[in-house]
């Protein structure tokens, strides 16, 4: 096995497997109609890294965008409802759809929803619809609404992808599976757009070189406030303690140095070594050497 092959093993093994992705495909759909027959729903639509590709295995949540209101309008979308309470109107109308089986949290911007039985979750989020275009969403910690557009979201990241010759959303993939792995300090999105970022002005020539970049890179994100790319006004990085933040730090120096030298031992030394330096990178999940070519 080479590096590359390891990379191709890994990037196949992050993808949501064909089961899961038709039992997402009716626990949604249920959903998103348990919902409706308590509460007025104009339409509902999958958002976030599940609805944009780029949700890796095993699944977390599925994020979906309640949409209730039939015209675009203004700050008076809601027609007088505060976003407290319009979260409130989505925990009822869930609890009263799944009263054995759910269990609900509010949280800033959307309702987290557990059913029993299941090992993903749903983050539901009620939206109205906004003049001149995309949504309004509640914010609890503002107290108010804030404009968010997940579809213009996931037509750039699908044109950022279209760009990298297909090669983003795999590398985000794999950058959302360190990260889950160094403590989940960075959110999904955040990691999405920081990829983005980094790539915009040069190619990925291959998935070892791709993630190297980011991890040698990524120390000029982390720490730094990020913001909607469309609106800028909501920020999509995590706000963490300084604590946490120097452990990720540390963290990034110490895997930017391994991607590093498993580049060079790649090249100097042998493919199992270089894997064996990525394995310690991922920690866990990246293929073990097998027939691996030497020089």
């Amino acid at each position: 096995m080479t590096v590359i092959d390891a990379f191709e093993t890994f990037k196949s093994e992050l993808e949501l497997p064909n089961w899961k992705q038709q039992e997402v495909a009716k626990a949604q759909q249920d959903m998103r109609e348990g919902i409706k027959r308590f509460l007025y729903v104009e339409h509902s639509f999958l958002t976030g890294s599940y609805a944009r590709h780029t949700k890796i295995f095993p699944l977390n949540d599925v994020d979906v965008f309640v949409v209730r209101n039939a015209h675009k309008s203004g700050l008076t979308s809601s027609g007088g409802v505060m976003p407290e309470a319009a979260l409130d109107q989505l925990v009822d109308a869930v609890r009263r759809a799944f009263p054995l089986t759910s269990t609900v949290e509010k949280q800033n911007r959307s309702v987290n929803v557990r059913i029993a039985g299941q090992d993903f979750g749903f983050d539901l989020t009620p939206a109205w619809l906004r003049t001149p275009d995309g949504y309004w969403i509640p914010d609890r910690a503002k107290g108010n609404w804030i404009p968010s557009d997940p579809e213009l979201h996931a037509a750039k990241m699908t044109r950022e992808n279209e760009l990298n010759g297909g090669k983003l959303k795999p590398l985000i993939k794999m950058v959302k599976h360190w990260s889950r792995n160094n403590h989940d300090l960075l959110c999904s999105f955040h990691i999405e757009l920081i990829c983005a970022d980094i790539f915009r002005t040069q190619a990925i020539d291959n998935y070892p070189v791709g993630m190297a970049t980011v991890l040698v890179r990524l120390l000029n994100y982390v720490g730094v406030p990020m913001y909607d790319p469309i609106y800028g006004q909501s920020r999509v990085d995590k706000e963490i303690s300084q604590d946490d933040l120097e452990n990720l730090r540390f963290r990034i120096k110490n895997d930017a140095q391994r991607a590093i030298d498993s580049l060079t031992l790649q090249k100097n030394v042998g493919e199992h070594a270089a894997i064996e330096k990525w394995k310690q990178v991922f920690i866990s999940g990246f293929p073990n050497p097998k027939a691996v070519a030497t020089f």
